[in-house]
């Protein structure tokens, strides 16, 4: 996750921990906050959600359903 440090992207990392815990499926969030991630990664806005090296979505706050199917898909994938 790039953006962890602004506001957004906080609320952005309560969600996806809340999602997590009520589906008892084990996340691991990294925050990358600084410049040369978001030039890895080739960010623009943030928060950007990054799993498995591909940005999933950048410059918006996900719903619960939407982390949630995210979260369904990669671990049974």
């Amino acid at each position: 996750m790039i953006g962890s440090n602004c506001s957004n992207g906080r609320r952005l990392k309560k969600i996806i921990t809340r999602v997590s815990l009520q589906n008892h499926v084990n996340v691991t969030i990294n925050e990358l906050n600084n410049k040369s991630d978001q030039k890895k990664y080739n960010v623009s806005m943030v928060p950007a959600l990054i799993i498995d090296n591909k940005i999933i979505s950048q410059g918006k706050i996900l719903s619960d359903r939407e982390i949630k199917k995210l979260i369904v898909t990669t671990v049974t994938n």
